[in-house]
């Protein structure tokens, strides 16, 4: 009777532990899922925090609104007249032909030199080929028709060259500088025809008059757009209109071939970095016989110290020095769109469009070019693909945002004080004022989106958030892992020796 009792205790004693360990066992399971769970919510959460770091490394933020406009470049203006093919410049180049079919109509045919800048073409290609051949067959003929057209931009003389390249011709018959620009004042302080002030400049919309600019047309001796050497650029004092440049311009339509006239008598001004080739980046169309007020904000980017270190393809972009540009010394982002459309002008037409800084003669498009590189400005969605031709933004640089308010000029008789006596006002005529809004200017920084601190907070937010961790926890569970590897050290030592010792005592 008795064992039958101790029998039946002790089986109830193995299902109660038998219970205990399947609600153990439970107990164990379920925690485990937990913190697997958790574990991998958290390893995703980090995964994601890391893509976004990836993708987006760093960020643009407004540093200061009111930094001193005090020792900031004035921004680099550039001015393209709507005459680029004058009545005067055809007549002057008649009179030096002397070789071949002199009888060409060139009034007829000039027009056509357009296609250079303008979608201009009427697909006959005989005409170019023939206005080519004219002018090479009058090689020697060239230094005549260069000192008549040198006069306008008072140069004195040229070297000899005996090829006369379109890159020659198209410096040659648009208006001057010195004929379209008729008076200019900065700081109050008058330049007559601007000399002094700007320089010609062959751009992608023709021959312009650039100020402020480390880039000219080189009329004397290499006829292509050069560097100026030890540029200094012109630097701002105060801002407002007491620190601002005025300039008068007259396109005279009566000099204008016909049919040559672009943007229907409208000034084209745009503006850059006084080291930065010419670009539309920021820019405005000005009409004709209208009074113009241009007022300038720049705005100045840099990068912190941590997203300089960071390679390019991670912090999307280049600093100037960082990657060099065909035909240009630094890189500029605008410089890289312009070169896009060069080298698809290379690689279809097998030559380099003519405003190129420190082109080569020889490698320049001639004029039977001109009908290739319309049909390659045409065709532009064809050829242009974010992969064949990537340009990165710059890394540091200035950025000009011009406001313009346009009035008439018929109230000029009526000026109490009249600075611009002397001219002669005609419906073609503009006045072109040009300043700093005020004495300050914007400073942002690019930095990067995640510091050693800021990616610390993160990750111990998300494991604190996923799994109750914190610093203390990671000690505790190395102290936890250390002292069970001891204990099993231990452990199994101590069973070594237990081992040993009945060894013994069975010999």
């Amino acid at each position: 009777m008795f064992l039958n009792k101790k029998t039946n205790y002790v089986n109830i004693g193995n299902e109660i532990k038998d219970v205990c360990d399947g609600v153990i066992r439970l107990d164990k399971c379920f925690w485990s899922i937990c913190i697997a769970l958790s574990l991998s919510m958290a390893f995703v959460l980090s995964l994601l925090l890391y893509t976004r770091f990836a993708d987006i490394p760093t960020r643009v933020a407004i540093e200061n609104q009111y930094a001193s406009i005090h020792n900031m470049s004035f921004p680099a203006i550039t001015i393209c007249s709507p005459n680029q093919i004058t009545i005067s410049s055809a007549k002057h180049f008649q009179k030096t032909l002397v070789e071949g079919n002199i009888t060409v109509d060139l009034k007829s045919v000039l027009p056509r030199l357009l296609g250079f800048y303008e979608l201009f073409g009427d697909k006959r290609p005989e005409e170019l080929a023939n206005l080519q051949s004219l002018i090479t067959l009058n090689r020697y003929s060239d230094l005549v028709f260069h000192k008549m057209m040198a006069r306008p931009f008072g140069i004195s003389a040229f070297s000899p060259y005996q090829i006369v390249q379109a890159l020659e011709v198209m410096g040659m018959v648009p208006q001057s500088c010195e004929d379209f620009l008729k008076l200019c004042y900065l700081k109050q302080k008058p330049y007559p025809s601007c000399r002094g002030l700007f320089q010609p400049i062959l751009t992608k919309h023709g021959m312009c008059c650039i100020f402020n600019s480390i880039y000219k047309y080189n009329y004397k001796t290499s006829f292509r757009n050069e560097r100026v050497q030890n540029f200094e650029p012109y630097k701002a004092s105060v801002g407002g209109m007491g620190d601002d440049l005025t300039v008068v311009t007259d396109y005279e339509p009566n000099n204008a071939l016909s049919g040559t006239l672009v943007l229907a008598g409208a000034v084209r001004i745009m503006f850059t970095e006084p080291n930065e080739f010419p670009a539309d980046d920021e820019s405005n169309l000005v009409h004709p016989y209208s009074e113009s007020f241009h007022s300038i904000q720049a705005t100045y980017t840099y990068c912190s110290d941590e997203v300089t270190t960071l390679p390019y393809w991670s912090r999307q972009c280049y600093f100037h020095d960082e990657y060099n540009l065909p035909y240009f010394k630094e890189f500029h982002n605008s410089e890289c769109d312009l070169l896009c459309f060069v080298h698809a002008v290379e690689s279809f037409c097998h030559c380099t469009m003519i405003y190129t800084p420190h082109l080569r003669a020889h490698r320049a498009c001639n004029i039977t070019s001109i009908d290739c590189i319309v049909q390659t400005t045409l065709e532009m969605n064809k050829w242009h693909r974010a992969d064949s031709c990537e340009c990165l933004r710059d890394c540091v640089s200035v950025r000009y945002h011009v406001e313009v308010s346009i009035g008439n000029l018929q109230a000029l008789p009526y000026l109490v004080h009249n600075l611009y006596s002397g001219i002669e006002f005609n419906k073609s005529t503009s006045i072109l004022h040009f300043y700093y809004r005020n004495g300050v200017y914007s400073r942002q920084k690019q930095e990067t989106v995640m510091s050693l601190i800021s990616l610390s907070s993160n990750l111990g937010g998300v494991f604190g958030l996923c799994m109750g961790c914190s610093v203390i926890t990671v000690v505790e569970v190395i102290f936890y892992i250390h002292s069970a590897i001891k204990n099993k050290v231990r452990a199994h030592l101590q069973s070594l020796r237990r081992y040993k010792n009945k060894v013994n005592i069975m010999k």
